[in-house]
């Protein structure tokens, strides 16, 4: 057995079950029971009209006590599109006035069964990278609109582990949507080891409580067990080996007053994410073939059009396509289609090709053919327009798609665009493509996002300009350098007959050996702030290993 969402499940089907092949709702045959828990099953149940296809049906007695809950978690289900999140597909009262929720059908063990199976010891890498997912989740939750929504009961029996490593956080019955200025909240659930102080004490709940739990829950992993409310003591007591910003980071998860907690998911996955790097090789393994996501995000647009984030984007594919790292270009869905057509995507891309972001909008995840060029995957939107209904889940639901050590997303000027900020929360790096000229800097919106970029910057996150013109005057430098940038470079100028002739042959202009010399040498500050020492000796391109390799040898 091992359970799921709260429930004990059954790994191997009761047979003898009286209720197998009953059909719920004239469509969902029963198969198997999943497990139970209180007064709520859940089954295994084939589709009737979609033949083949397997659903998780939840089943609850609509009684005075549990009906209202049941309700609320049906409404909230049903407002929810994250890929780590259960999908709500139907709901139906049935003839014996039961409550069903017809959710997708996860496969695979719940963290708490992966816990007990690894002797309670499991990599702090593969923690690390858990709790990162969970802040996303959180993330997307706690700013869910018109309300945020508290999930309020964290525990490894809540969490799956996806084939790829991906986390699925599951079981909504007692979430609840935040109000604001309420002093407490109507039912104060949680469980006993995890729960928040606040959930004892029936005071008001808000995103600091999933914190606290987020906390509970990483000290319970990485201490073989313990509950933090028994031990009454800092995990350094118990572990004193782990990282001191690990430690630290736990403590102040688990402060009793919610003001002296982390205050966002956000600010958790900020001090999370140094302590990746920091592993051992078989960890780093481990998170490289496992993570559900790509291994670094790099964001990269404009700040105003016309500045040439397109081409920087492309430029920085195909730089790394010569060190062999492999790596994706991916058009940012809501714009006005321009990569098919720029790279004759007629001509070259696979037949038949289905552009990824149809794919996610289908939430069809077959296997399809990508459009590799050397080390670079293109993932263009479709030239008969984006996707005007993009959502953030979607975006998730692309980079689960791709999952490239390297991703390049291309923006372009839409920094502001719901999708992108959320994006902004996740990105490893962003690249902000500026005029030389400090004049057309000082538009209202270009003020607007550079304002932004600097509050990027105070958060932690790594905000590099690349500047497109050859910067001339003291003025110009010394703005640049008053900017919040972690890196400066200089796009170089190329003449119109090399983009002429590789327009007209259909080639990137970036891979002619002489403009990609150039963009080396001029984009060094910014490869070297985006790739370590390490990527960049050991990925070389062995047919020019002299020219490259031995640059950055001597500036490591």
């Amino acid at each position: 057995m091992m359970q799921q969402g709260g429930f004990v499940l059954l790994t191997k089907p009761n047979e003898s079950h009286s209720r197998y092949g009953e059909v719920l709702g004239g469509r969902y045959r029963l198969i198997s029971l999943l497990g139970q828990g209180g007064m709520s099953r859940v089954f295994l149940a084939e589709d009737m009209k979609l033949k083949g296809k397997m659903w998780a049906v939840k089943e609850v007695p609509l009684s005075e006590r549990e009906g209202p809950a049941f309700m609320e978690e049906a409404a909230m289900l049903a407002q929810l599109q994250h890929a780590q999140l259960p999908q709500l597909v139907d709901f139906f009262i049935s003839e014996d006035d039961n409550g069903c929720l017809v959710m997708d059908y996860i496969q695979g063990p719940t963290l708490q069964h992966v816990f007990e199976e690894a002797g309670q010891r499991l990599p702090i890498n593969q923690v690390v990278q858990i709790a990162m997912q969970l802040c996303d989740i959180f993330h997307y939750l706690h700013t869910f609109q018109p309300q945020g929504i508290i999930y309020r009961d964290l525990k490894p029996s809540n969490v799956m582990l996806g084939l790829h490593g991906q986390v699925r956080l599951i079981d909504f019955g007692v979430a609840r949507q935040y109000k604001p200025g309420q002093f407490s909240d109507t039912i104060q659930m949680g469980t006993l080891g995890f729960a928040a102080p606040e959930q004892y004490l029936n005071q008001q709940t808000d995103e600091r409580t999933d914190l606290y739990t987020l906390g509970a829950m990483l000290y319970y992993l990485l201490s073989g067990g313990c509950y933090p409310a028994l031990t009454k003591t800092s995990i350094r007591q118990l572990q004193a080996d782990l990282p001191e910003s690990l430690i630290s980071l736990i403590d102040d998860l688990l402060q009793e007053r919610p003001e002296l907690r982390c205050q966002s998911a956000m600010e958790v996955r900020l001090r999370l994410r140094p302590l990746l790097p920091d592993t051992t090789s078989f960890t780093r393994i481990l998170y490289t073939e496992t993570k559900n996501q790509s291994d670094q995000l790099i964001l990269v647009g404009g700040l105003f059009a016309g500045s040439g984030s397109t081409f920087t984007a492309i430029a920085l594919a195909r730089l790394c396509h010569a060190l062999n790292l492999r790596n994706a270009y991916v058009e940012q869905p809501t714009l006005e289609p321009d990569l098919y057509m720029l790279l004759y995507g007629d001509e070259r891309a696979p037949k038949p090709y289905h552009f990824p972001a149809r794919l996610v909008k289908s939430s069809n995840t077959a296997a399809h053919t990508p459009w590799v060029q050397g080390h670079t995957t293109w993932v263009p939107s479709h030239p008969d327009g984006g996707e005007g209904d993009w959502q953030a889940a979607d975006s998730y639901k692309l980079l689960h798609m791709i999952k490239k050590p390297v991703v390049l997303w291309d923006v372009s000027t839409s920094w502001q665009h719901p999708t992108v900020q959320e994006l902004c929360y996740s990105a490893d790096h962003m690249v902000v493509v500026v005029d030389a000229s400090p004049s057309k800097c000082n538009r209202p919106s270009a003020r607007a996002l550079l304002a932004q970029f600097e509050a990027y910057a105070k958060q932690g996150k790594q905000v590099h300009a690349v500047v497109n013109g050859e910067i001339t005057g003291q003025g110009a430098k010394d703005w640049l350098s008053s900017l919040p940038w972690a890196s400066v470079s200089v796009l170089p100028q190329i003449s119109r007959e090399l983009i002429s002739r590789a327009v007209w042959r259909g080639d990137c202009v970036q891979d002619l050996p002489e403009v990609r010399k150039l963009l080396h040498q001029r984009l060094s500050p910014l490869l070297q702030a985006l790739f370590s020492a390490e990527q960049i000796a050991n990925l070389g391109d062995k047919r020019e290993g002299k020219n490259w390799l031995s640059w950055f040898r001597r500036r490591a």
